[in-house]
């Protein structure tokens, strides 16, 4: 793998593990292709916006240091705006100097809009075909494509899957690339989160928002793709797969393998087919796709609201608006069709939000039945409501989570009445 001087060097992506002792296999191995003692640099612009951005810088360097072998420095450019001439000076010279520059974690679309049309990044990229060797995990790999994925925005903010214009490095060597790193992740427990955490119903939107001249290249978590330019190949390490989509085909490659660069530019080779997408949309994929779009917001708005809320402190509102909002998203995916797989990750949810707060629906000491009789009367009214959608599954999550909570349901001819065991 090692580069000629007349040729350009490697870029290796990693889908994440970035600076873990087993990935420090795939680091060495980039390293050992540059001739000579090189040197190294971080580069902090991804996670720039971090009150901690020095100190990821600066474990970064040491990792580097250590399981690589590379004297390292820090090149600081945390904000195009912020910052000033000896900064980016500084950062230049450093660069310069480096045969290994490395960049990680942190947000894509941060990292796009500060690189984009800098000194800093045309130097990288000018390193890049002048024989040094580039290693971009996580963030910074999906702010390198052709499209990048606005993970954040999407995952955590609720907008629309959609696509930002990315920094396009691998342009000049043919390849239009949508780089997706934690493709395999599986940190949602019982929902979707693969495809670096869109989930498949948002990933197969976003994918038809691709043009066709478009690769897909995802990246399992722990795992390289090591791109040598040079060689027109890339070389799969670590402990998982390396994606290759493109026109309805799909591509794997496990560790240990190699593949031409000639597939990401289009060449055709064997590989599965992808299930045949959806047309184009139209009243009805349209009719679909809203109510769960709607429905996984709500969902991943639960989610992250159940990984950090200090539960117990929560007022009881808090359950009731997010208890509202999800029955009803879930009876309107229902109604419209959405399937199963996620009607079952909203019924996930809503089991573990009333689990989570079924201590705050027993009253206190200080606290009387008419305090929560409020709450407990809007889950018997989305009980109704769910029953009357045929949607039993959930009925009987809630019957089952109030009666765990000590409340007893009797349905009769007027309705459901309720008591306190």
């Amino acid at each position: 793998m090692a580069s000629r001087p007349d040729s350009p060097g490697t870029v290796t992506l990693m889908g994440s593990g970035e600076l873990t002792r087993p990935m420090s296999k795939v680091h060495r191995r980039v390293a050992s292709a540059i001739r000579g003692r090189g040197r190294a640099a971080i580069l902090d612009t991804p996670a720039g916006f971090e009150l901690n951005a020095d100190e990821i810088a600066e474990r970064a360097c040491a990792y580097v240091t250590e399981y690589v072998g590379l004297p390292c420095s820090v090149a600081s450019f945390k904000s195009s705006e912020s910052a000033t001439r000896r900064e980016i000076d500084s950062a230049l010279r450093k660069l310069k100097r480096a045969d290994y520059i490395f960049a990680g974690p942190g947000s894509p679309t941060y990292a796009v809009r500060n690189w984009r049309n800098t000194r800093v990044f045309d130097l990288v990229a000018r390193r890049i075909h002048e024989g040094a060797h580039l290693v971009l995990a996580s963030a910074a790999a999906i702010a390198v494509g052709r499209y990048t994925l606005p993970v954040y925005e999407i995952y955590k903010v609720g907008e629309e899957p959609h696509w930002v214009e990315g920094l396009d490095l691998m342009a000049p060597y043919g390849l239009e690339l949508a780089i997706v790193s934690h493709w395999n992740n599986a940190e949602g427990g019982t929902f979707d989160t693969r495809y670096c955490y869109m989930g498949q119903p948002r990933f197969d939107l976003l994918e038809r928002l691709l043009p066709g001249s478009t690769a897909v290249l995802g990246i399992d978590e722990y795992t390289a793709c090591i791109m040598d330019l040079g060689a027109g190949e890339c070389r799969v390490m670590g402990a998982g797969e390396v994606t290759v989509r493109r026109a309805g085909q799909e591509s794997k490659f496990e560790a240990g393998t190699s593949f031409s660069l000639d597939l990401l530019r289009g060449a055709s080779v064997p590989g599965k087919a992808l299930p045949e997408p959806a047309p184009s949309p139209d009243a009805n994929l349209a009719a679909i796709g809203k109510p769960r779009e709607a429905l996984l917001r709500h969902v991943a708005g639960v989610e992250n609201h159940l990984g950090t809320a200090a539960i117990g402190s929560e007022d009881l509102s808090d359950l009731a608006g997010d208890a509202y909002d999800l029955a009803r998203a879930t009876d309107d995916a229902q109604a419209a069709g959405v399937e199963d797989t996620v009607l079952s990750q909203a019924r996930g949810a809503m089991r573990r939000l009333l689990i989570a707060w079924a201590d705050r629906l027993a009253p206190t000491s200080g606290e009387t039945l008419a305090n929560i009789a409020p709450l407990v009367d809007l889950l018997i009214a989305l009980r109704s409501g769910a029953r009357e959608a045929r949607n039993w599954a959930l009925a009987d999550d809630i019957r089952d989570s109030l009666s765990e909570m000590g409340i007893i349901l009797e349905d009769g001819p007027s309705g459901t009445a309720w008591r306190k065991r």
